[in-house]
This record gives structure tokens, C-alpha cells and sequence, in this order.
């Protein structure tokens, strides 16, 4: 499967705010992603979470087909600025199917950190493995304060974190700070 880039973002470990709460992990994904991942009708909504965002995302990637809607998906909950940067849609697919992010496209498993939420900004990070190489990654997303997106979370740029030989999360990365 492959994230939503909107941005290439090579994570370098920080630490996220003191005043940073942790959202329940066990958050089950958005009912749609179990029911159709490849839905025209998945499009943002403020009752879905961070999580509950990048769940959505993760699975449209991997169950992309050759007229690329999973990635259209994706694209939908990428940010207004995110999808100025990273578009069209099949712009934002050529980025999608190359380098690091093209894992998301094909991956056999995923393990989710925590979501980490400071006021209007969010992380989460998610390691994805296939029978080759485990990656991690660092989605980074914004509650929007505009219309036609007021209250939705959507994600504002993908930072890939490379794992190495453990499973073991990375370190929160620097880029959530930055949108502060």
C-alpha cells in the first residue's frame, strides 16, 4: 500500500509537545474501510479520528487497482495545501508508486503507534511489513478550520522512518512540531 504523500518528509527524532495527550489505540477503523476501502463515498468527515483517517488511507492502498482508486482515496484526505503541493491525482499517484511509499501498495501487515494529538495537530506513526523490508512511517494531519473540510482531519504530509532490524516505533519526528 502506499500513504498519502504530501510531502516527502525524512523523519529525524524529536519529542512532541508536554502538552500532547495519547488517543486510545484500540480504536476500531471507520466502518467503511471494512466494507468497501475503494468507496467513492469514503470522503473526510469530522467524526472519523486521526486513526481512523490513516486506517482508511492504508487500506485503500492496499487494495488499489488499476484505475488507481485507492489512491484517489488517499488523495481525498490529503489537505487543501497538501494537494497543492502534491497534485493533481496523478501526480500525487507517480510519487505514490515510487521510492519507499510504494511498500503501502503492498504490504502484508501493519502495526500502529499511538496517536499523538496536540490541539488542531496529530501523529501517527504505523509500521508496515511485507515478507521483504519493514518500514515505518510518520503520517502527520490538521484539523481543518475551512469549508468544506471545517472539523475533518486530514493528513498534511507522510514522513518515511526507517526501523532498521527491530520492530520497535521511532522516536516522534519533528515534523508535527513544525506545523505548530
Amino acid at each position: 500500500m502506499r500513504l498519502p504523500l504530501m510531502m516527502l518528509a525524512i523523519c529525524l527524532g524529536t519529542v512532541l509537545s508536554a502538552n500532547a495527550q495519547v488517543a486510545d489505540p484500540a480504536q476500531p477503523p471507520a466502518q467503511a474501510v471494512a466494507s468497501d476501502p475503494l468507496s467513492e463515498q469514503l470522503q473526510p468527515d469530522p467524526s472519523l479520528t486521526p486513526r481512523q483517517v490513516v486506517q482508511i488511507q492504508l487500506a485503500a492502498l492496499r487494495n488499489n487497482d488499476a484505475k488507481d482508486a485507492g489512491i484517489a482515496v488517499v488523495f481525498r484526505f490529503a489537505s487543501p495545501a497538501n494537494r497543492a503541493q502534491t497534485g493533481p491525482v496523478a501526480r500525487f499517484a507517480n510519487m505514490i508508486k515510487s521510492g519507499p511509499y510504494a511498500l503501502m501498495l503492498d504490504y502484508e501487515s501493519a502495526v500502529f503507534d499511538q496517536t499523538q494529538i496536540a490541539g488542531d495537530k496529530a501523529e501517527q506513526r504505523v509500521v508496515l511489513i511485507s515478507p521483504q523490508r519493514k518500514l515505518g512511517f510518520s503520517f502527520v494531519l490538521s484539523r481543518q478550520t475551512d469549508a468544506p473540510y471545517k472539523d475533518c482531519w486530514m493528513t498534511e504530509l507522510v514522513g518515511v522512518v526507517p526501523i532498521g532490524g527491530t520492530m520497535a516505533m521511532a522516536p516522534p519526528n519533528q515534523a508535527l512540531a513544525q506545523l505548530r
